[in-house]
C-alpha cells in the first residue's frame, strides 16, 4: 500500500507528514469496519515518522506499508473475529440453538476485542507503520530556505 504526503516540518531525524491522498479509504467498502477495529480516523491527521531519505519541508514523498504488514493487519482485523465466531459455535455444537448462538456471539466478541488489542500493539512496532520510500518532488526554496513554489503545505494548522 502506497500513499503520498507532504513534509511539513523536519526535526532531527523525524519529519511531520501531511497525507495528500486520503481518498483510497473513501472508496473502500470495508472502510468503517477497518477504521473502527484499527482505532483509526477518517480525517486527515499529520503524523511524525522517521526521515530516512533526507526529505525537506515542502517535499512530496511516497509512503509505503509493506505487503506483509498489510496482510497481517487484514488477517487480525477481519479473519480472526470470523474464525473465533465459528470456533465459539463449534465449541457449543452439542448444545441447544440458543447455546450455539451464545457460543458464536461470545467468539465474535472475543475476536473483535483481540483484533483491537493486536492492531494497537502492531501500531507500536516500526515494521507495521508507513515508511518514507522516495522523494517524488522537491520543494523550491529561496535563499532563506522558505518555500517559494511547488508544493503548498496543507493539512492541520495547529502550529
Amino acid at each position: 500500500m502506497t500513499r503520498k504526503g507532504l513534509v511539513r516540518e523536519v526535526k532531527g531525524d523525524e519529519a511531520l507528514i501531511c497525507p495528500t491522498d486520503g481518498n483510497e479509504c473513501n472508496s473502500c467498502e470495508a472502510r468503517h469496519a477497518c477504521l473502527t477495529l484499527s482505532g483509526g480516523s477518517d480525517r486527515k491527521i499529520d503524523f511524525w515518522m522517521p526521515n530516512d531519505i533526507g526529505a525537506s519541508p515542502g517535499d512530496l514523498v511516497e509512503l509505503e506499508l509493506r505487503s506483509s504488514a498489510s496482510l497481517t493487519i487484514i488477517a487480525s482485523t477481519f479473519l480472526l473475529p470470523v474464525f473465533l465466531l465459528f470456533a465459539g459455535y463449534l465449541f457449543m455444537m452439542n448444545g441447544t440453538d440458543l447455546e450455539r448462538a451464545v457460543g458464536a456471539g461470545a467468539g465474535l466478541v472475543a475476536g473483535i476485542v483481540a483484533a483491537i488489542v493486536i492492531n494497537k500493539r502492531l501500531g507500536m512496532k516500526k515494521g507495521y507503520n508507513m515508511q518514507m520510500m522516495k522523494i517524488l518532488e522537491r520543494a523550491e526554496t529561496d535563499t532563506a530556505g522558505r518555500i517559494t513554489s511547488g508544493n503548498e503545505l496543507e493539512g492541520n494548522s495547529d502550529d
